[in-house]
Protein backbone atom coordinates (compact mmCIF):
# COMPACT_ATOMS: atom_id res chain seq x y z
CA UNK A 1 0.00 0.00 0.00
CA UNK A 2 1.50 3.30 -1.02
CA UNK A 3 0.99 5.63 1.63
CA UNK A 4 2.82 8.53 0.77
CA UNK A 5 -0.37 10.88 -1.15
CA UNK A 6 -2.62 9.80 2.32
CA UNK A 7 0.02 12.37 4.47
CA UNK A 8 2.27 14.47 2.12
CA UNK A 9 -0.14 17.35 2.86
CA UNK A 10 -0.66 16.55 6.90
CA UNK A 11 3.33 17.49 7.97
CA UNK A 12 2.80 21.43 9.16
CA UNK A 13 3.39 21.32 12.76
CA UNK A 14 3.50 23.27 16.06
CA UNK A 15 6.60 22.82 17.88
CA UNK A 16 4.98 23.55 21.27
CA UNK A 17 3.18 20.21 20.34
CA UNK A 18 6.49 18.09 20.83
CA UNK A 19 8.68 17.81 24.25
CA UNK A 20 11.48 15.43 25.21
CA UNK A 21 11.72 14.12 28.97
CA UNK A 22 15.01 11.53 29.48
CA UNK A 23 13.59 8.90 31.69
CA UNK A 24 16.55 6.60 32.02
CA UNK A 25 19.85 5.24 30.50
CA UNK A 26 22.06 2.44 29.80
CA UNK A 27 25.32 1.36 28.84
CA UNK A 28 25.98 -1.25 25.85
CA UNK A 29 29.30 -3.13 25.46
CA UNK A 30 29.06 -5.70 22.52
CA UNK A 31 25.43 -5.98 22.60
CA UNK A 32 25.08 -6.63 26.19
CA UNK A 33 23.29 -3.80 28.51
CA UNK A 34 25.39 -3.06 31.15
CA UNK A 35 24.87 -0.59 33.87
CA UNK A 36 21.34 -0.14 33.48
CA UNK A 37 21.24 1.81 36.91
CA UNK A 38 24.12 3.66 36.70
CA UNK A 39 25.19 4.20 33.08
CA UNK A 40 28.66 5.21 32.75
CA UNK A 41 29.21 8.59 30.21
CA UNK A 42 32.20 10.25 28.68
CA UNK A 43 32.92 13.82 30.31
CA UNK A 44 33.53 16.83 27.16
CA UNK A 45 36.08 18.87 27.71
CA UNK A 46 36.76 21.73 25.22
CA UNK A 47 39.59 20.99 22.87
CA UNK A 48 42.93 23.34 23.55
CA UNK A 49 44.68 22.44 20.16
CA UNK A 50 45.16 24.81 16.98
CA UNK A 51 43.37 21.96 14.76
CA UNK A 52 42.46 18.20 15.32
CA UNK A 53 43.80 15.78 11.62
CA UNK A 54 40.91 13.35 12.07
CA UNK A 55 42.91 11.02 9.66
CA UNK A 56 45.28 10.01 11.98
CA UNK A 57 44.64 6.10 12.69
CA UNK A 58 42.69 5.86 9.43
CA UNK A 59 45.29 2.57 7.90
CA UNK A 60 44.08 0.86 10.98
CA UNK A 61 40.35 1.38 10.53
CA UNK A 62 37.82 -1.43 9.61
CA UNK A 63 34.20 -0.24 9.42
CA UNK A 64 31.42 -2.55 11.08
CA UNK A 65 29.26 0.74 10.26
CA UNK A 66 26.63 -0.69 12.41
CA UNK A 67 24.34 2.39 13.26
CA UNK A 68 22.99 2.59 16.49
CA UNK A 69 19.52 4.06 15.21
CA UNK A 70 18.99 0.82 13.51
CA UNK A 71 20.94 -1.78 16.06
CA UNK A 72 18.19 -4.14 17.81
CA UNK A 73 15.13 -2.80 19.80
CA UNK A 74 16.04 -5.75 22.52
CA UNK A 75 18.14 -3.46 24.40
CA UNK A 76 15.35 -0.85 24.98
CA UNK A 77 12.77 -3.65 25.46
CA UNK A 78 15.42 -5.51 28.43
CA UNK A 79 15.43 -1.39 29.99
CA UNK A 80 11.60 -1.44 29.60
CA UNK A 81 11.54 -5.03 31.88
CA UNK A 82 14.23 -4.73 34.04
CA UNK A 83 12.41 -0.44 35.12
CA UNK A 84 9.01 -2.38 34.88
CA UNK A 85 7.83 0.43 33.06
CA UNK A 86 4.07 0.43 32.54
CA UNK A 87 3.68 1.31 28.90
CA UNK A 88 -0.25 1.12 29.25
CA UNK A 89 -0.36 3.32 32.49
CA UNK A 90 2.20 5.63 31.04
CA UNK A 91 -0.11 6.03 27.99
CA UNK A 92 2.82 4.67 25.27
CA UNK A 93 1.77 4.38 21.36
CA UNK A 94 5.11 3.75 20.11
CA UNK A 95 8.61 1.99 21.17
CA UNK A 96 11.44 2.76 18.59
CA UNK A 97 15.19 3.25 18.48
CA UNK A 98 15.90 7.18 17.49
CA UNK A 99 17.29 6.44 14.22
CA UNK A 100 13.85 4.79 12.38
CA UNK A 101 12.27 8.01 13.36
CA UNK A 102 15.29 9.57 12.54
CA UNK A 103 15.19 7.72 8.47
CA UNK A 104 11.02 8.93 8.52
CA UNK A 105 11.96 12.46 9.14
CA UNK A 106 14.84 12.72 6.93
CA UNK A 107 12.78 11.29 4.30
CA UNK A 108 10.70 14.49 3.97
CA UNK A 109 13.87 15.68 2.14
CA UNK A 110 15.92 12.57 1.01
CA UNK A 111 13.73 10.66 -1.06
CA UNK A 112 16.42 8.76 -2.65
CA UNK A 113 17.45 7.05 0.65
CA UNK A 114 16.49 3.94 0.79
CA UNK A 115 15.54 1.96 4.15
CA UNK A 116 12.99 -0.40 5.77
CA UNK A 117 11.55 -1.81 8.94
CA UNK A 118 9.05 -3.82 11.14
CA UNK A 119 6.15 -2.25 12.86
CA UNK A 120 4.33 -4.94 15.23
CA UNK A 121 1.69 -3.86 17.48
CA UNK A 122 1.60 -5.99 20.58
CA UNK A 123 -0.93 -5.11 23.20
CA UNK A 124 -1.49 -1.78 21.76
CA UNK A 125 1.98 -0.72 21.37
CA UNK A 126 3.81 -0.30 18.40
CA UNK A 127 6.94 -1.36 18.08
CA UNK A 128 9.50 -0.09 15.39
CA UNK A 129 12.24 -1.99 14.59
CA UNK A 130 15.16 -2.70 12.21
CA UNK A 131 17.75 -5.69 12.83
CA UNK A 132 19.57 -4.47 9.26
CA UNK A 133 23.60 -3.39 9.30
CA UNK A 134 24.26 -0.63 6.80
CA UNK A 135 26.21 -1.22 4.28
CA UNK A 136 29.75 -0.15 4.81
CA UNK A 137 31.30 2.33 2.43
CA UNK A 138 33.49 1.10 -0.42
CA UNK A 139 34.81 4.22 -1.87
CA UNK A 140 37.79 5.72 -0.23
CA UNK A 141 36.33 9.70 0.36
CA UNK A 142 33.27 7.92 2.07
CA UNK A 143 35.49 5.58 4.43
CA UNK A 144 37.26 8.31 5.41
CA UNK A 145 34.02 10.61 6.14
CA UNK A 146 32.99 8.06 8.41
CA UNK A 147 36.15 7.63 10.24
CA UNK A 148 36.45 10.91 10.48
CA UNK A 149 32.94 11.53 12.39
CA UNK A 150 34.06 8.46 14.35
CA UNK A 151 37.24 9.65 15.32
CA UNK A 152 36.66 13.59 16.11
CA UNK A 153 34.02 12.29 18.70
CA UNK A 154 36.86 9.70 20.84
CA UNK A 155 38.95 13.12 20.40
CA UNK A 156 36.60 15.63 22.03
CA UNK A 157 35.32 13.10 24.43
CA UNK A 158 38.64 10.77 24.85
CA UNK A 159 37.58 7.78 24.92
CA UNK A 160 40.08 5.07 23.97
CA UNK A 161 39.88 2.74 20.69
CA UNK A 162 39.36 0.05 22.94
CA UNK A 163 36.85 1.68 25.61
CA UNK A 164 34.02 2.07 22.91
CA UNK A 165 31.35 2.04 25.55
CA UNK A 166 27.96 3.31 23.91
CA UNK A 167 25.87 5.31 26.18
CA UNK A 168 22.00 5.87 25.40
CA UNK A 169 19.46 8.05 26.38
CA UNK A 170 15.71 6.55 27.18
CA UNK A 171 13.25 9.66 26.52
CA UNK A 172 9.68 9.43 26.94
CA UNK A 173 8.78 11.66 23.20
CA UNK A 174 5.63 13.51 22.46
CA UNK A 175 4.74 14.25 18.76
CA UNK A 176 1.48 15.64 18.72
CA UNK A 177 -0.89 13.16 20.03
CA UNK A 178 1.39 10.40 20.70
CA UNK A 179 3.78 9.54 23.37
CA UNK A 180 6.44 7.52 22.39
CA UNK A 181 9.64 5.62 24.05
CA UNK A 182 12.98 5.95 22.66
CA UNK A 183 16.47 5.36 22.81
CA UNK A 184 19.38 7.43 21.23
CA UNK A 185 22.87 7.16 21.58
CA UNK A 186 24.78 10.09 23.47
CA UNK A 187 28.02 11.03 22.66
CA UNK A 188 29.24 12.49 26.15
CA UNK A 189 27.70 15.12 28.90
CA UNK A 190 29.22 18.52 29.97
CA UNK A 191 30.62 19.63 33.39
CA UNK A 192 26.68 21.01 33.90
CA UNK A 193 24.99 17.44 32.74
CA UNK A 194 23.66 18.55 29.73
CA UNK A 195 24.00 15.43 26.98
CA UNK A 196 25.38 16.00 24.11
CA UNK A 197 25.44 14.61 20.28
CA UNK A 198 28.83 15.42 18.30
CA UNK A 199 28.73 15.08 15.08
CA UNK A 200 31.68 16.51 11.91
CA UNK A 201 30.55 18.41 8.75
CA UNK A 202 32.30 20.41 5.96
CA UNK A 203 31.96 23.52 6.84
CA UNK A 204 30.54 25.14 3.71
CA UNK A 205 27.64 23.03 4.05
CA UNK A 206 26.99 23.95 7.77
CA UNK A 207 23.73 25.61 7.25
CA UNK A 208 22.45 22.48 5.10
CA UNK A 209 23.39 19.48 8.39
CA UNK A 210 21.99 21.71 11.61
CA UNK A 211 18.53 20.79 11.25
CA UNK A 212 19.49 17.32 10.78
CA UNK A 213 21.96 17.16 13.30
CA UNK A 214 19.26 18.86 15.10
CA UNK A 215 16.42 15.74 14.78
CA UNK A 216 19.28 12.96 15.43
CA UNK A 217 19.94 14.94 18.75
CA UNK A 218 16.12 15.77 19.59
CA UNK A 219 14.62 12.60 19.45
CA UNK A 220 16.29 10.95 22.41
CA UNK A 221 17.32 14.56 25.01
CA UNK A 222 20.32 15.42 24.12
CA UNK A 223 20.49 19.00 25.21
CA UNK A 224 23.54 20.20 23.15
CA UNK A 225 24.65 19.65 19.49
CA UNK A 226 28.46 19.81 18.77
CA UNK A 227 29.85 20.01 15.66
CA UNK A 228 33.14 19.87 14.11
CA UNK A 229 33.39 21.74 10.63
CA UNK A 230 35.91 20.36 8.47
CA UNK A 231 37.68 20.70 5.44
CA UNK A 232 38.25 18.15 2.33
CA UNK A 233 41.14 16.82 3.94
CA UNK A 234 39.54 15.50 7.05
CA UNK A 235 41.17 18.87 9.34
CA UNK A 236 39.15 20.64 11.82
CA UNK A 237 40.42 24.61 13.35
CA UNK A 238 39.52 24.71 16.96
CA UNK A 239 37.68 27.82 16.14
CA UNK A 240 35.40 25.96 13.64
CA UNK A 241 33.87 23.52 16.90
CA UNK A 242 30.62 24.96 17.30
CA UNK A 243 28.21 23.90 20.30
CA UNK A 244 24.61 24.87 19.70
CA UNK A 245 22.02 24.15 22.41
CA UNK A 246 19.35 22.02 21.00
CA UNK A 247 16.15 24.15 22.18
CA UNK A 248 17.38 27.09 19.91
CA UNK A 249 18.08 25.56 16.73
CA UNK A 250 14.45 25.31 14.90
CA UNK A 251 14.38 29.54 14.99
CA UNK A 252 18.19 30.29 14.78
CA UNK A 253 18.46 28.11 11.61
CA UNK A 254 14.82 27.95 10.50
CA UNK A 255 14.95 26.68 7.19
CA UNK A 256 18.46 26.93 6.29
CA UNK A 257 19.60 24.50 3.50
CA UNK A 258 15.66 24.37 2.62
CA UNK A 259 15.53 21.94 5.93
CA UNK A 260 12.77 22.42 8.64
CA UNK A 261 12.64 21.25 11.99
CA UNK A 262 8.48 21.47 12.20
CA UNK A 263 8.06 19.82 8.55
CA UNK A 264 10.50 16.91 9.82
CA UNK A 265 8.38 16.67 13.02
CA UNK A 266 5.39 16.71 11.46
CA UNK A 267 5.91 14.18 8.93
CA UNK A 268 6.96 11.81 11.84
CA UNK A 269 3.39 12.76 13.41
CA UNK A 270 1.52 11.57 10.06
CA UNK A 271 3.46 8.53 9.56
CA UNK A 272 3.01 7.41 12.98
CA UNK A 273 -0.71 8.59 12.84
CA UNK A 274 -1.01 6.10 9.40
CA UNK A 275 0.68 3.16 11.53
CA UNK A 276 -1.70 3.31 14.20
CA UNK A 277 -4.46 3.79 12.12
CA UNK A 278 -3.50 0.75 9.79
CA UNK A 279 -1.19 -1.74 11.72
CA UNK A 280 -3.74 -4.30 13.39
CA UNK A 281 -3.26 -5.88 16.71
CA UNK A 282 -1.41 -9.15 16.42
CA UNK A 283 0.10 -7.77 12.91
CA UNK A 284 3.76 -7.72 12.16
CA UNK A 285 3.91 -4.87 9.03
CA UNK A 286 6.96 -3.79 7.19
CA UNK A 287 7.44 0.16 5.97
CA UNK A 288 9.87 0.70 3.61
CA UNK A 289 11.25 3.71 1.35
CA UNK A 290 11.96 2.90 -2.51
CA UNK A 291 15.45 4.09 -3.72
CA UNK A 292 14.27 7.34 -6.03
CA UNK A 293 10.67 7.38 -5.38
CA UNK A 294 8.36 9.34 -3.24
CA UNK A 295 6.62 6.16 -2.36
CA UNK A 296 6.13 5.02 1.46
CA UNK A 297 4.72 1.30 1.26
CA UNK A 298 3.01 -0.84 4.30
CA UNK A 299 2.53 -4.56 3.99
CA UNK A 300 1.68 -6.47 7.02
CA UNK A 301 1.34 -10.31 7.87
CA UNK A 302 -0.46 -12.51 10.25
CA UNK A 303 3.06 -13.29 12.16
CA UNK A 304 4.34 -11.73 15.40
CA UNK A 305 8.01 -10.83 15.63
CA UNK A 306 7.88 -9.94 19.57
CA UNK A 307 7.71 -12.50 22.25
Amino acid sequence: MDIWNSIKSNYIFDLSRSEVEIIGSYNLLQKNVINIDEAQFQLYTPYEGDRINLNVGFEEFIDTHENEGHSSLEELRTWIREKAFNLEKESISFVSKRGILRSIGYSLYKPNDDWSFKVCRKDNVLYLSDDRKDEVPTEEYLRKASYWGINFERIITGKADEDDILSYLVAKLIIGDFQCIVAGKTACNDEDGNFMEIKTANSRYYSERINRGWLQAYLCGNQKLLYGLRDQKGYVKADEIKVEDVAEVPNKYQWQGNWSASSMLGFIESVLKYLQDNVPEGATCSLRQNNGRYLLHLECENQVFLR
